[in-house]
């Protein structure tokens, strides 16, 4: 018996035998015990599987009832206690003999009443086989076999204990791949589905937990089975949640070696495949790691060689320098450099150790390498710097300069510890750079001379030229004024005139109007020109910037309004102006350049006179509209041109942060606001077809060649209106027919403030005062500082004819020491004149009207100047920026040259009024 398992023992056992698994039956209803809870039957039982059904469910009477709850309660009694006792009952024609198994199992047998036995008092079955069995004497017999049974019980039990506590999976399955039973090492292992019966299962019910890629194997080694061959093999089950042994789960799978063999019956069939399984998925990972550390090492080495190789032969110089905190930085402790390096620096190419390039290194860069590399160590950043070798290099034009620099990028090596263990660095030569950078930096400062000598002479010829034609416009004004003076003279003596006398009066008057008109209408043409070339020459550097400031949208209108009113009334046009704003927007003060506004609304509105004065039918309007959102081309009944520029990329359309604080401006928490603000010019002219519209906006572009033989101009008015609109985000359109007259609309964006007129500097735009009876008799104290003596002379007649009083100085500082005996001055004593306004030439000999400002405004700050005294700034240069300056400087406003005395009044009369309206008390 030895030699023999304890199941194989009860499979021979011709008496029916189950063993029930304790755990399956705990908790379930006695109901719902059934041989599906059988873990192990054998043969005999397997062909009378109705006998525990019987045994556990039918009734018959009622003593065969006690029995079967007997062996109910035995089956289910886990007590202490119950778990050692056996079982005997007599049920029907059957004996049941029960035991217990490694207090877990219940080994159940059936015998007939024809033998019975002492030790249980149990029966044996009367149709025993056995030659020994019968051979024995009748007492012997039943007595020696159940011997034999409890070794095997005893058996059953050693095995069915060391099976469930070891780690190895153990199974046995039939021929057809069903499985018979397993300990719960295999369940874990495998992810086998537990059944109670082998009958639910489908044949080769394992092959469900291989991988596809597997099968085949698998199933080989089955086939090797079935023919009688042991063997051992390592295979993979399928991954599960918790599937091995230590609750981890493997996505590749539950690698085992399993052992197998063929199990064979009494007569030498096989009968069943039994087997063992080990888990090896840490071997398996062990050896995978060990095959990835393997290849990682040899790709290690592969890169390793690889980057060797591109160093060595790299063109940018390479050098790695071993370093020690405690000692310092070294040029001598180079631990590698490849071919490149010994190149740039001209160093002869020796071992590594024998490298030392302190010599080649400029004396004057020296500090410098050290310094910025002991900076790296202690730092421990990367860091790029420049410095100059000892050697020659010829440069693009064939020079040759013993300097070249170069450019070291350094990062430092960290050991484990953070501490540095070496320096790499690379070494670039950018000699060609430099040269490049220092040819194209020659040749950006010559443009820009170039540039500045040709805006010079631009400046030079715009002065040179305003300077007389301002004289020549005053001239013009006073001929107009005297010629109506003398022609009210001599209304008195016209009676007394012929016919003939006073058709040659009326001829020569008029002559004379129209000369006059002609002159102050080709000085006009000529400053507009002029004013149009600055502006190219500005939009042409990309230097034209719009300066927005506070300024009070009707004054816009109003101002444009009266300076075209004249020009009007000469041309016989009839000069309409209109604000069609909502009044309900509550939009009144608004953050713009008036000045580049006004420029756009001086071209359009020039244009409109212009092609209208030979129509029978002349109208000229403008119409202004402020909207808070953009209203569309259809809705304006205009065709906008395609923008030319890119406002907002370009930084020169004006936005909330680029904007002065509206802080300064007004109170009460209130932000700024978009708007877009309309304006439209229309005319009853000659019109443009739909060809011409096509190019009018373009560079020296005009609608027709005819247009400038007719009426003149340079082509550059529509062109500077489309980007000067551009650069304030906005768009200008027309519409137009030949015939039919003209319709320019354009619009500007904007943003709407709130402010009270007091918090408004006095540079700012105000709205011009009614003129009245009142007003015409005012007269002013004007100072007039210029160093040309034809313009102090027509300028000084002009206003004195007017009934102003007029002083003249030559610079600025004749200007300080005229004011000085003035009643402005605080020290005077004497009654002088008391100044009321200065009007101050920018560009003057001596002492420039810039700097006689500032003088003024320190001595008013000094309490020496009593009051505000305002200064208008006279210009022949009419470029913003030098405005701008002026206005920086203290002045109050600008007017550039030439100019009409009607457009200068208008600044004295609000400029004089605000400083009054300011004088303390």
């Amino acid at each position: 018996m030895d030699n023999i398992s304890a199941f194989e023992v009860l499979d021979a056992d011709q008496r029916p035998t189950c063993v029930v698994d304790l755990q399956q039956f705990e908790g379930y209803p006695v109901e719902q015990w059934d041989t599906g809870n059988v873990y192990w039957r054998n043969k005999a039982f397997s062909d009378q599987p109705e006998l525990l059904r019987a045994a556990l469910r039918d009734k018959h009477d009622a003593g065969q009832l006690d029995g079967r709850a007997r062996l109910r309660a035995w089956i289910a009694d886990t007590s202490q206690d119950g778990l050692g006792r056996t079982f005997c009952e007599s049920l029907g024609d059957h004996q049941l003999y029960g035991y217990t198994v490694a207090r877990k199992w219940r080994v159940v047998q059936w015998q007939s009443t024809s033998y019975s036995c002492e030790r249980c008092s149990g029966w044996l079955p009367s149709d025993v086989k056995d030659a020994s069995l019968a051979s024995a004497s009748a007492d012997d017999a039943p007595n020696d076999h159940c011997a034999d049974r409890t070794d095997a019980a005893e058996q059953l039990a050693s095995m069915a204990a060391t099976i469930e506590m070891i780690d190895v999976g153990f199974c046995e399955f039939d021929m057809q791949g069903r499985m018979i039973q397993g300990n719960d090492a295999y369940y874990k292992l495998t992810g086998h589905p537990r059944v109670a019966s082998r009958t639910e299962l489908p044949e080769f019910s394992f092959v469900d937990r291989l991988f596809d890629e597997d099968k085949a194997f698998v199933l080989s080694r089955w086939d090797m089975l079935t023919r009688g061959e042991s063997t051992t093999f390592e295979m993979r089950w399928k991954p599960q949640a918790a599937s091995t042994l230590s609750a981890e789960t493997d996505l590749e799978g539950q690698w085992v070696l399993a052992a197998c063999k063929p199990t064979r019956d009494k007569n030498g069939v096989i009968a069943s495949i039994t087997g063992c399984i080990t888990d090896i998925n840490a071997q398996k990972r062990m050896q995978r790691d060990a095959v990835q550390r393997a290849e990682a090492l040899e790709r290690a080495y592969a890169s390793e060689m690889r980057f060797s190789r591109f160093c060595e032969y790299a063109n940018v110089p390479i050098v790695i320098l071993d370093t020690n905190l405690q000692v310092g930085f070294s040029f001598s402790d180079v631990s590698f450099c490849n071919r490149e390096w010994f190149n740039i620096v001209g160093h002869p190419v020796v071992d590594f150790k024998d490298i030392d390039w302190t010599p080649y290194i400029a004396a004057e860069d020296m500090n410098t390498v050290k310094e910025s590399c002991e900076r790296v160590l202690h730092t421990k950043q990367p860091a790029k710097f420049q410095f100059r070798l000892r050697r020659t290099w010829t440069n693009g034009q064939g020079d040759n300069t013993n300097v070249p620099p170069t450019l070291f990028s350094v990062y430092p090596e960290l050991n484990e510890d953070g501490s540095v263990r070496a320096v790499a660095a690379t070494q670039i030569d950018i000699s060609h750079l430099k040269w490049a950078e220092g040819m194209q930096q020659q040749r950006i400062d010559e443009a820009l001379e170039a540039k500045r000598q040709q805006e010079y002479f631009i400046d030079f010829t715009c002065h040179e030229v305003r300077n007389p034609l301002s004289a020549v416009v005053h001239c013009a004004d006073l001929i107009a004024t005297a010629l109506k003076e003398m022609s009210e003279t001599l209304v008195v003596g016209m009676s007394h005139m012929t016919a003939n006398q006073l058709t040659h009066l009326h001829e020569f008057q008029n002559d004379i109007a129209e000369a006059v008109t002609t002159i102050i209408s080709c000085s006009t043409h000529q400053k507009r020109i002029m004013d149009d070339i600055l502006t190219l020459s500005k939009l042409d550097s990309k230097l034209l910037a719009i300066s927005p400031s506070p300024v009070k949208l009707r004054s816009i209108l109003k101002d444009a309004e009266k300076m075209f009113e004249v020009d009007a009334k000469k041309a016989a046009v009839t000069w309409r102006v209109r604000d069609d704003s909502d009044p309900m927007l509550g939009i009144e003060w608004v953050m713009l350049d008036a000045g580049r506004l006004l420029q756009v609304l001086i071209n359009l509105v020039t244009n409109a006179l212009k092609f209208t004065q030979t129509e029978a039918v002349r109208n000229v309007t403008l119409i202004m509209r402020a909207s808070r959102r953009r209203l569309s081309a259809k809705e304006l009944a205009v065709e906008f041109v395609p923008a030319s520029t890119k406002q907002r990329e370009n930084g020169l359309l004006p936005s909330v942060s680029t904007l002065p604080n509206s802080g300064d401006i007004h109170q009460n928490g209130s932000t700024d606001r978009e708007i877009y603000v309309y304006f439209v010019v229309s005319d009853t002219g000659c019109g443009i077809s739909d060809e011409q519209k096509a190019v009018v906006f373009e560079r020296f572009a005009q609608a027709s060649p005819r247009t400038h033989s007719k009426y003149g101009g340079s082509g550059l008015g529509l062109f500077i209106t489309r980007e000067l609109v551009e650069l304030q985000g906005g768009e200008v359109g027309v519409s137009s027919s030949l015939g039919e007259g003209a319709t320019f609309v354009f619009y500007i964006t904007a943003r709407d403030i709130e402010a009270k007129k007091s918090d408004v500097p006095g540079a700012l735009v105000a709205e011009p005062k009614q003129r009245g009876a009142e007003m015409d008799q005012a007269t002013y104290n004007i100072l007039v500082v210029e160093d040309n003596l034809v313009n102090q002379k027509v300028l000084r007649k002009q206003l004195e004819k007017l009934g102003h009083h007029v002083e003249v100085a030559s610079h600025g500082g004749e200007a300080l020491s005229y004011l000085k005996t003035t009643s402005r001055w605080s020290g005077n004593t004497s009654s002088g004149m008391h100044v009321s306004v200065v009007l101050m030439d920018i560009e003057m000999p001596v002492m420039d009207g810039i700097t006689c400002a500032r003088r003024i405004r320190e001595a008013q700050s000094r309490g020496e100047i009593k009051g505000h005294l305002p200064i208008i700034a006279v210009s022949a240069n009419a470029r913003y920026e030098q405005m701008d300056q002026a206005i920086a400087s203290g002045m109050d406003d600008a007017i550039s040259k030439p100019f009409r005395i009607t457009e200068l009044i208008p600044k004295i009369e609000r400029l004089v009024t605000d400083a009054q309206a300011t004088k303390p008390g």
